[in-house]
């Protein structure tokens, strides 16, 4: 083997040559690249504002079925909120006006208890309780927690669903519980 500089040297110029031909091949394609994806993208945006024109323009329009759609949708949200608030506090009645011989903080939890589980409360008084065994449920108040008759009119008329008057069904309830 032969070391010939010049050769050396040609070959390396002919070698950078191609790599600053291929260099400048890759630029323009990616130049070419980078126009073909902004100019898709400006389609894309002209097309996205030109289906956002549209729904607007679509949207002013009255439509009688859109309409009733919207308030059948809204009443029916109403309707089923109120009926999972009421179905809770009847739940919580429920549960506990069933442990009256409970003390407060117990009948407290069986009232959140029974606003949270109502349905099974509800299936379990008025179904398995009243319906299968028959034993209807004692009603004494909406939340009965203080046990006591309130005589003052200002105070009745503001706690009356929170107060009850204890009966001898719960007397011997409490008595049984103190043994």
């Amino acid at each position: 083997m032969t070391f010939d500089p010049e050769a050396e040297d040609y070959n390396a110029s002919i070698k950078a040559a191609q790599e600053a031909a291929d260099s400048a091949n890759r630029a323009v394609q990616k130049q070419e690249a980078d126009k073909t994806t902004a100019v898709e993208e400006a389609l894309a945006k002209d097309k996205k504002t030109a289906q956002e024109a549209e729904d607007r323009v679509a949207n002013s329009e009255f439509r009688t079925g859109r309409f009733i759609g919207k308030i059948t949708g809204t009443v029916t949200t109403i309707l089923v909120s109120f009926a999972i608030v009421a179905g809770g506090v009847y739940g919580a009645h429920l549960a506990t006006n069933l442990n009256l011989y409970r003390s407060w903080p117990y009948r407290l939890l069986y009232a959140i208890y029974g606003f949270i589980f109502f349905p099974i409360v509800l299936l379990y008084v008025l179904g398995y309780r009243w319906w299968w065994n028959g034993k209807q449920p004692e009603y004494y108040a909406l939340l009965p927690m203080i046990p006591y008759f309130i005589n003052n009119p200002l105070l009745a008329r503001l706690f009356s669903w929170l107060s009850y008057k204890p009966d001898d069904a719960i007397a011997s309830f409490q008595e049984w519980k103190k043994d």
